[in-house]
């Protein structure tokens, strides 16, 4: 046997496995955007009529209709309330990260629904507040300030709900844009988050003295159920899978390579990268362990008026590039 014929058979093998066809990889299937859409603006109303029915069968509107002066404004105030606080919860949810409704609407989508819900239910906050205090004062027959005093020294669980109410001013006081521009971002984003506290210390108010919450039993399982997801999905969401993630990928950020003045490269390394699924023009969010570099914000301040606000170890070559001889 010659060596051509030697080699004829694993040729003819050869030749019959390249001729064979190639699988193409099996695609995703397409996410379905516009059903989520429809699901997510659906509950969003729904969860509104359902406020109304409820502040309606706790006769808000027999209140409206028949009641004196201040009992229309006491009621009115109990549905901005309870608008308020659904609106509040709803804002939670569409920034916990939740996989689906962030691939349905887009990160910049949810923040500019994120921000136009959260100045509206800060707005029926107010409402509420005001109507609530004055519609009070009519009844008892008091002064507005006096009645206010009251309502916050006296009632269960309103001086927590004053805490909380001042927390949600601040945090919508520095969101409006002329603040936000005046803020570095990281210290920004550590004040809003003390909008959490502000919603938690408002719950006892609405458990000890919300007469919709405590008299109805529907309203009861309502709030919980609306309480119990938000607090969920953030833990689950904003908490949970990104440690997860960090520790079953063993993130490790490997050098901070300088790119040009204020600007550096950094790159990571870790195990099984490809599991995270990314694609072309989506971007990932990190959050470093530099706990402290928060707290790393200079405030200068001559005779009242802002000199200087930035990172402290900044501080110096500012000064300088002013022609101020610093130590």
């Amino acid at each position: 046997m010659s060596p051509t014929d030697t080699l004829a058979p694993a040729r003819r093998a050869a030749t019959r496995a390249t001729a064979l066809p190639l699988q193409p990889p099996r695609a995703r299937r397409a996410f379905p955007v516009e059903g989520w859409r429809i699901a997510a603006s659906t509950a969003t109303w729904a969860s509104l009529v359902v406020v109304a029915c409820l502040w309606a069968a706790h006769a808000g509107i027999q209140d409206v209709v028949a009641g004196s002066t201040a009992e229309r404004l006491a009621s009115v105030g109990r549905l901005a309330a309870l608008a308020s606080a659904d609106l509040l919860l709803l804002q939670v949810l569409l920034m916990a990260r939740i996989p689906w409704v962030e691939r349905a609407y887009g990160q910049d989508g949810l923040t500019r629904r994120h921000r136009l819900i959260g100045f509206l239910s800060f707005d029926l906050m107010l409402a509420h507040i005001a109507l609530t205090t004055v519609g009070y004062a009519l009844l008892s027959g008091t002064g507005v300030l006096a009645q206010g005093w009251d309502l916050v020294v006296n009632y269960p669980g309103m001086l927590l709900a004053a805490a909380g109410t001042l927390l949600l001013v601040v945090v919508v006081g520095l969101s409006i844009r002329a603040a936000r521009a005046r803020l570095r971002y990281e210290s920004w984003h550590l004040i809003h988050l003390y909008a959490y506290l502000g919603v938690g210390l408002a719950l006892p108010h609405q458990l000890w003295t919300g007469t919709d919450f405590v008299d109805l039993p529907l309203a009861r399982l309502y709030w919980w159920s609306l309480w119990i997801a938000a607090v969920v999905a953030v833990l689950v969401w904003r908490v949970g899978v990104p440690l997860w993630r960090t520790v079953a990928l063993g993130l490790r950020v490997e050098a901070v390579v300088p790119e040009a003045p204020g600007q550096v490269s950094i790159h990571l390394r870790g195990r099984r990268l490809d599991r995270i699924g990314a694609r072309a023009g989506q971007f990932l969010v990190f959050r470093f362990l530099d706990f402290f570099h928060l707290f790393d914000d200079f405030i200068f301040i001559v005779a009242g008026r802002l000199v200087y606000q930035g990172l402290a170890s900044e501080s110096v070559d500012y000064f300088t590039s002013l022609g101020f001889r610093c130590p």
